[in-house]
């Protein structure tokens, strides 16, 4: 394995140490330090003897002192039953010191020391809001980032994904298929019924505050498959579980829930009772002790629509996202975005979103988009720019974390294509729903074929000059009557989507044009086809006081095009 993708681990004894002179910072000559690219994983092993807590109780803090002389602390997480791991991810170049401390039951005491060096990497880092444009994400090391992929909330079941793939490889078929993004449930009901009663697969915390190591090493290999194939993962931490008397969605199989042992007699109790919030926040600190180190962790996800998963008012999950937020914020040195995949303004309980969209501490505004007033195409697109504009006035990056249409044309994935291009186009990220056909809203398999959409929208971004930022723009006027173009621009470069008039549709469409207001002088316009891939025509045009006028080759449906200003006269 490459050494890129392999985190260097320290495995350390206590009972070897009490042997020999535990490694202190500075006491080991540099050439047997260990050594890790800047950005990647470092992990340190250790036991603990005479452990007289439950390994998930024990308390674990690691301090990293960094060349500049910057401390980091993190926390560990149980692997065995007296066996711990602390992970860490170095941001500077130069020789790390660390000093970890753990309280097995018999209080704090330092379990192992040492050091180690960093070497510089091409690594981009972690995903960040834009400090270019607050409606964008960017790495921290480099251009922005657009959030393209699928909401395939329970990968880590082969039965639900296409072709049964495993995980990992399930992964590498959405890198294939240029998806960028992943949003993955973390199941809160632990319980399955159907195809046959046993565990949950995907149930990571089985009760309040204990977490099964075999699930958690699936969510580690999701997440190293992820770093391998270049794809950014966002963890829903509180999915599927507050619907009392519903098998696919049981309170009843909630582990905080009494039923199974828990606090909390109802749902509205977990999220309304203070003294209970403590529970949640175990949850919390053991996805941020795993899993945080990682920059392709994209985003932590609080909690999946709660107005349909137990009809939880806004009122009610509200106060408990902003107190999640800010543990989580309070606790990660690594600044990872907090969301919740709320439904959206459209569906309320007891109020509505809109004091969680101003919140500061919810970094990345999320909501979701289905229903059968917008499985034809123009509607859906309509409602994508209205929602996105809806949204807009809170100066954060927007994501639709799930959309989809169980009855999407196979030879076409026509509502695919439309939903993930105009969102895209209206300045937000967009991932789209796939699962094996059972719910006509939502549910359709990413075969190749719909895949293929991506990995066109994905190319055609990864054409254009994103930087200074690229922003939605006014629509300019368009022929024939009905067709609408959505612009992402800036001054001298736009790059453009247009939708054909829904009157006619899927018929070959000649003599469209498209004006661009205030752009006089001499432009290159290229035109490509959105479906294939394939550059249709390029063509220098001179502008005029009004305006440039675009003459759109013949399309189908729908066609993209890039308008640059060129200098000189």
């Amino acid at each position: 394995m490459p050494l890129r993708h392999a985190p260097w681990r320290v495995s350390l004894l206590l009972l070897a140490l009490a042997a020999c002179a535990t490694p202190r910072a500075g006491s080991s000559a540099p050439s047997a330090l260990a050594e890790v690219e800047r950005l990647a994983r470092f992990e340190v092993d250790f036991a603990l003897p005479g452990l007289s807590l439950p390994p998930d109780d024990v308390s674990i803090q690691a301090r990293f002192t960094a060349p500049s002389g910057q401390v980091v602390t993190v926390g560990g997480f149980a692997v065995t039953e007296g066996g711990f791991r602390v992970r860490f991810t170095p941001r500077e170049t130069g020789t790390y010191q660390y000093v970890i401390h753990a309280d097995g039951g018999s209080g704090p005491r330092e379990v192992t020391s040492g050091g180690f060096r960093v070497r510089p990497s091409g690594r981009r880092g972690f995903v960040r809001r834009s400090l270019a444009s607050a409606h964008q994400l960017a790495w921290e090391e480099g251009p922005p980032f657009f959030p393209l992929g699928e909401n395939r909330f329970n990968l880590y079941d082969p039965a639900w994904n296409h072709g049964q793939l495993p995980a990992p490889e399930y992964v590498a078929y959405m890198a294939r298929n240029g998806m960028n993004t992943l949003r993955l449930f973390i199941f809160t009901d632990c319980e399955r019924e159907e195809p046959e009663p046993g565990p949950q697969p995907g149930c990571l915390e089985t009760g309040v505050g204990r977490f099964d190591a075999r699930v958690a090493a699936e969510y580690d290999a999701i997440l190293e498959a992820a770093e391998r194939h270049g794809v950014y993962v966002i963890f829903t931490l509180f999915a599927v579980g507050f619907t009392p008397g519903e098998t696919w969605k049981s309170w009843e199989d909630n582990p905080h829930g009494t039923a199974r042992g828990g606090p909390a007699a109802t749902p509205t109790e977990f999220f309304e009772r203070e003294d209970l919030w403590k529970n949640a926040e175990r949850k919390l600190r053991y996805v941020l002790d795993r899993y945080g180190y990682s920059p392709h962790l994209l985003a932590v996800d609080l909690l999946n629509e709660p107005e349909w998963d137990g009809n939880i008012g806004e009122a009610s999950w509200i106060p408990w996202a902003e107190h999640m937020a800010a543990v989580w914020h309070g606790a990660d040195p690594y600044g990872h975005l907090v969301t919740l995949g709320s439904v959206g303004l459209h569906w309320n309980v007891d109020g509505d979103e809109r004091p969680w969209y101003a919140h500061p501490g919810n970094d990345l505004l999320q909501w979701h988009l289905y229903g059968k007033e917008y499985y034809e195409v123009h509607a859906l697109a309509a409602e994508f720019s209205r929602k996105i504009a809806e949204t807009w006035g809170y100066d954060k990056p927007i994501l639709c974390g799930e959309f989809g249409y169980g009855g999407d044309d196979p030879r076409t994935f026509d509502h695919t294509h439309v939903g993930i291009w105009s969102a895209t186009f209206s300045g937000a990220g967009v991932l789209a729903h796939s699962a094996p056909p059972f719910t006509p809203d939502s549910d359709v398999l990413m075969t190749p074929e719909r895949g293929h959409h991506f990995r066109v929208l994905a190319d055609f971004l990864s054409r254009l000059s994103v930087v200074p930022p690229l922003l939605p723009r006014p629509a300019p006027p368009a022929t024939p009557e009905g067709t609408r173009v959505w612009v992402l621009g800036r001054p001298g470069y736009q790059a453009l989507w247009v939708l054909g008039a829904e009157r006619g549709y899927g018929s070959t469409v000649e003599g469209a044009t498209v004006r661009m207001e205030g752009a006089a002088g001499r432009h290159r316009v290229t035109w490509w086809n959105d479906v294939t891939g394939e550059q249709l025509h390029t063509e220098e045009v001179m502008g005029t006081r009004e305006g440039l006028l675009l003459r759109v080759p013949g399309f189908v449906r729908h066609v993209a095009g890039v308008v640059e200003a060129l200098p000189g006269p």
